[in-house]
Order: C-alpha cells, then structure tokens, then sequence
C-alpha cells in the first residue's frame, strides 16, 4: 500500500484513478470467481437470523450434540428418522431463539446463578424436568425422590467413561437456559396490567344484552345473475383487502403410488416352504436356535394358559408335548406350532430386590454376590436394599410388590416365576445385577410353552420387478402433468394430491419421503419426477404449482376475489330492497309483509357472547342490537349470511353490579397469557428469518 501511495503522489490523479480502476476490477474479478471464500460461506449458510449468518457447520454440530444428548439419556445406541427429524426442529427453535433473544438476555441482566442451579437439581425449589426423570422417582411410589439424584451425582464422578458427566453438564445447561427463559416472560408479563378504566368498559360491555324480533333475507337465496360486477370491481376489492392474501412458500404435487404387494404366487411359495419344513421342525430339540435361524419371527419362551392362545393353536393345550399344528395363516404369515413344554407356574409373584448397576468402578457382580452372602449369614434385606440398591424401590427395602408374568425382563422374570416361594439368587440384566428374593406366589396353575416356525408372505423379486416396471413405463411415457393426469385416468389410477413446506419431512402417509419434496422444490412446474421408492411403494410424481412466499398474486386468488364482490354486491341489493320496504313501515310485521318473508325473534343476545342464540356468528348485529333504541324498525344490517332488519324489544345492562375488580384481575391473566408468545412471533416477523435447510436435508 505504501508503494501505491508513492505511485499516486508522483503521477497524479489520472494515474490514481487507472490504477484504482484496476484494483477494484482484480477485487470483483476474484469476488464473483467461485472460489472466493465469500461466496463458499454463502453457499453453505443454512439461514440469516437478524441478519447473522448460520453456517451449516454450526448447525449440524448442534444437531450432533442433541443426537448424543439423546442417546446417552435414553441409553439407545441408534436414533430413528422420526426421532432425528423431531432433534433437528428442536435444534433449530433452539438456535432461533438464542441469536434472537440472547442479547436481550445479556442486556437485561438476566442469568442462572450457581446457588439457583443447585436449588433445581437438589435443593429446595426442585425444577420439574428434574422430578420427571423416571430415574429419579421411587418405583413403588412414583414420586420424586431428592436422595437418587444425590445418589446419581455421586456415583456420575466414578464413570471413567465420562458420559455420565458429558450429560448431565448437557442437561444443566438446557435447565439453566430454561430458567432465563422462564425469568425473561416473567418480567415481560408483570409489565403489563389492565387499567380499572378498561376493566370497567369491559365489564359494562359484556353485561350489555337484547331481546329482539328480525327478518333477514340470505345470500344464498339471490340468484348471481341479479348482481352485477366487472374487473375494475374484483381489482379494487382486491387492492384494498391485499393483506388478506399473504402466503407462504408451497409446492402442490400430484402423485401415484405402485405399492409392491406379495402376489398369489408368493402366497403359494410362502405356504410350499412352510409345509416343506414341517418334517424337520417335527424332529428338533433346540427349539429356540432353529427358530432364531430359520423363522421370520423370534423365539417365544413364554408359557401361556389356555385362554391365552390364538384360536388357531388353542388345540394344543389338551395335547403333548410334540404335537405339532401347520402350517397355518395367521397375520400375514404362514406358521407351524409345537408343543415344547407344559409347566404349573403362577399368575402373580411377589418379590424384592438389590439393584447395582454396572459401572462407576464397581463390580455389579461381584457385589451383588457378597451382598447375597451378608443376606444367607442373617443381614436385613430390607436394610442392605435402603443401603445398596440403586433403584426406586431402596426407599421400601426393595419391595416390588406384586407383579403379573411378562411385566419384568425375560432373566429376572424367570427367577421369579420359575423358582418357589423363599429362593434368594442373583440374576443378570441389562440393568445390572439383582439380588432377588421371591417372597410369595400366586396359586400355580398348568401352562403350555409352544414354539412357532413363521415365513412372512413376503413380495418376491419378480414381484417387485413386475411393479417396478409398471411405474417405470407409466412415468417414461408420461413426461408432462397433462399426459400424467390423462394416463391415470385412462388407467383407473388413483391420483394423489399434497401441498408440501419447505422444510416438511414427508409427504402423507410416504414414510422417509424426505427426497420426493426436496424434488417438488427443485423441479419446475408441470415436470415429472423418476420413480422414488419408499418402504416397498415406488412413486411417480408431477409438480402440479408452485406457490412462492409473499402476496397471491390476483389470477390465483381470482374465484376467492370474485366470490367476496359477488357476496358485497348482493349485500348492497338485499339491503335497498329491505330499507326500500322498511321505508313506510311501523312494524317489522309491516315490512315482512312486503318482502314476503317471516318475523323471527332473538333473546338474551349478550355482546360479550360468540354468537347469538338463533342466529349463529353475526359480530356486527350483535354490537347493533345492543345500542339500537328500542320499539323502532332499523335500518338493513350487512351481515355474514345475510341481511338482518331488527326491531329491539329489551335491553339490559348492570351497571350497579359490575365486579370490576375481578374483570380486571381477569383482562390482566389474558393479557399475560398472551404476551410472551406474541412478542416473541413479533421478534421473529421483525428479524426476517432467512431458512435455508430446504437446501441442506
């Protein structure tokens, strides 16, 4: 720079500008060059939020970190598309609501001392994310118990993993966030009140009341060509109600689905598999590997009572052991049935435990056993489970109290049900190690183990590629939205329709079809997509609209502009047809007479009231008929449905026995109710929020 200052100062300003001129050709040329780091970042920022940039970086970090939060609280190792979908939205309100309102936050002041936090986690003002945890709370209660989570914290310092940890440092900061949030509406909501004076008028209004007679002539009974309109009409009520045609980004889709569905020669094959393996079913002994090997199904190691079973294999209770039934159709799936074992086992069990969970430097196993051996040599169960069990029921000695089969996992369920009344063992789950003692048992009835081989009636690849076929020939011989749309309903087919959001997951009932809008909104209008498949159901689709976001244009919302002036037009015609025959009339009777129609009658319409009883939803009659004079025939009031000429009977008011004090202690709640989420929709509209994900996922 020091040398282009010495060039400018000794060749003056023509050379200045020449050589400016090329500067700022060198910074344009390298600015629009795809390379520039400017125009990378704008090609990988997922949204704007009050103007700040978001890169997809951050926001995908974001989303790693809840994934894992997710995992590590719920224990799955694996997260659905439902539930990553459901993390994604989550991170994403989160973001929005921290670039928006995170400054104000710092502004104000407003934070999470440690004491505070502490408070919520353990201490006296307990936060209820905290009480919900189903850890924390006594199994056999179902309350919140403060002693657990002393019990977690403790323990979550001797993870080596350090996962414990990780979460809950995780947790603590979404608490605290939450009580800034909840302190910030706090302050937004004691802010406003209402004055005595509204509260007053409200109070007066809603107490306002009428009994009235009317005739009304509706809308509907005056045929269109009555009324007359022309474009300038639809144009100027279409300027001047512009605001009641925003929309928002759209895509309208028509589109087919060619579900693949197992034909009858599948049916026939699945059935022929299963009748040829009855012979060897009949034969083995290691039920459970064969059917873990050879089923669709898995192994059911339950024992079931006779009005327990199917009523397919009902039969088999009043057999013996080997007697085999199949194959047989049951639940979209061919089976074979044999008897494994028959068994007295109760209905109910009655029985405590010691839980130790694996972890946090302790040998689950090993404990479990020493603490079995204290319990043989004369300890108090009941004391060790308070001391030792890491579970709800230490507060009751580890009583579960009583319990049906199945309500427990398959190892410690079958040391309950298996065993007899007194047993004390040890089991293994994926909770730990229990210390069980069985402290009494139902009556014992007979029970039948069976065990079931399935084959799944399943599409076979010459079905899937029959309707594979089908769809690919109707979508390459059908390239445009008339030819689709002529096709189908040449064929008999069944033409689908959705209006699909940028940001919406899938499209109906199409699971995972993510990919079908991400076409809708890359496609241009009348296109055809190539088949997409989705879980066993290809799809051809065609983009039928594109609507953008802002104001609908005229010739979109046409029939909704004409339908309106049509309804104006024939409310001004009914109204110069009423005042025209109330005109010299004294009586509503008198001006019925002349329209040929009917005098009904109205009472107790409240103006604080929906609607009025008889009538329905009518806003403007009912702020009419409560300030009319009495015993005169009114003018012809525009109304929703119709046109209403009113005579009032009686009005009532109360103002001797206004409560204003409750009215406005009631305004005020309204307000506040309100308020929080309001300003923060306004906070939003202002920041003009740029969402680009659409891009992205």
């Amino acid at each position: 720079m020091a040398t282009l200052q010495k060039i400018r100062n000794n060749a003056g300003l023509l050379v200045s500008i020449i050589i400016g001129l090329a500067l700022l050709s060198f910074i344009l040329g390298d600015l629009f060059s795809s390379g520039n780091p400017m125009m990378q970042s704008s090609q990988t920022e997922v949204a704007e939020i009050a103007g700040q940039a978001v890169s997809i970086q951050l926001y995908q970090g974001r989303i790693d970190e809840n994934i894992e939060n997710y995992k590590r609280n719920t224990g799955q190792s694996s997260v659905d598309q439902a539930t990553m979908d459901q993390l994604q939205e989550q991170t994403w309100e989160q973001l929005v609501r921290e670039y928006l309102m995170q400054g104000t936050f710092e502004d104000l002041g407003i934070g999470v001392s440690g004491q505070e936090l502490f408070d919520m986690v353990q201490g006296n003002q307990i936060a209820p994310e905290v009480m919900q945890i189903p850890i924390f709370q006594n199994q056999q209660t179902g309350q919140f118990d403060r002693n657990l989570v002393i019990q977690f914290l403790k323990n979550m310092e001797l993870d080596p993993s350090g996962q414990a940890q990780s979460s809950w440092t995780a947790f603590e900061k979404a608490l605290a966030q939450e009580k800034i949030n909840q302190k910030y509406n706090t302050l937004i909501e004691k802010a406003l009140f209402a004055t005595s004076i509204e509260a007053k008028n409200e109070a007066t209004n809603k107490a306002l009341s009428a009994d009235f007679d009317y005739i009304t002539l509706r809308y509907n009974a005056v045929a269109d060509s009555l009324v007359q309109f022309n474009e300038s009409d639809l144009q100027a009520y279409y300027k001047k109600n512009i605001d009641n045609y925003k929309q928002e980004e759209l895509r309208e889709i028509n589109y087919l689905t060619f579900p693949v569905i197992a034909s009858e020669e599948d049916d026939n094959e699945t059935r022929l598999y299963t009748e040829n393996a009855k012979e060897e079913f009949a034969t083995i002994e290691n039920y459970e590997q064969y059917i873990s090997l050879n089923s669709d199904l898995p192994f059911d190691a339950g024992y079931y009572a006779e009005n327990e079973l199917p009523e397919a294999i009902a039969s088999l209770f009043n057999s013996k052991p080997g007697t085999l039934i199949g194959p047989y159709k049951e639940n979209n799936a061919y089976k074979l049935s044999k008897v494994v074992d028959f068994k007295q086992i109760p209905d109910s069990v009655k029985a405590r435990h010691i839980l130790i969970r694996p972890g946090a430097g302790v040998n689950a196993i090993t404990k479990a056993d020493s603490i079995l051996n204290a319990i043989k040599k004369g300890s108090s169960f009941a004391a060790l489970a308070q001391e030792f069990s890491q579970d709800g029921s230490a507060a009751n000695g580890g009583d579960l109290g009583w319990f049906p089969a199945g309500a427990m996992v398959k190892p410690f369920n079958d040391a309950c049900f298996f065993g007899k009344k007194g047993d004390l063992v040890t089991v293994q789950t994926q909770f730990g190690s229990h210390v069980i003692e069985i402290m009494d048992q139902s009556k014992k009835t007979q029970k039948v183990q069976i065990a079931t081989l399935a084959r799944i009636i399943e599409p076979s690849s010459k079905t899937y590629q029959a309707t594979y076929a089908k769809a690919s020939k109707f979508g390459a011989s059908n390239r445009s939205l008339t030819a689709f749309l002529d096709a189908a309903k040449a064929e008999g087919l069944n033409v689908r329709v959705a209006s699909v959001k940028p940001n919406d997951k899938q499209v109906a009932n199409l699971e995972n079809s993510r990919s079908l809008i991400r076409w809708a909104y890359e496609a241009g209008k009348g296109e055809v997509s190539e088949i997409l498949e989705y879980n066993d159901v290809f799809v051809v689709a065609a983009l039928k609209n594109v609507q953008e976001e802002g104001t609908a244009s005229f010739d979109n919302v046409r029939m909704d502009v004409e339908r309106e002036v049509r309804k104006n037009k024939k409310a001004e015609y009914l109204m110069a047809k009423m005042n025209e025959a109330a005109k010299e009339a004294n009586t509503l009777q008198a001006v019925a007479e002349k329209l040929e129609t009917e005098v009904r009658e109205a009472n107790n319409a409240s103006f604080g009231a929906y609607s009025i009883p008889g009538i329905g939803f009518e806003p403007q009659l009912q702020a009419y008929v409560v300030t009319l004079p009495t015993d005169k025939v009114s003018e012809a009031i525009k109304g929703n449905t119709g046109v209403y000429v009113v005579q009032v009977k009686n009005q009532r008011t109360a103002t001797d026995n206004l409560n204003v004090t409750a009215e406005q202690m009631q305004l005020t709640r309204s307000y506040r109710s309100r308020v929080v989420f309001q300003l923060y929709e306004a906070i939003k509209e202002a920041a003009k929020i740029e969402d680009n994900r659409a891009k992205f996922y």
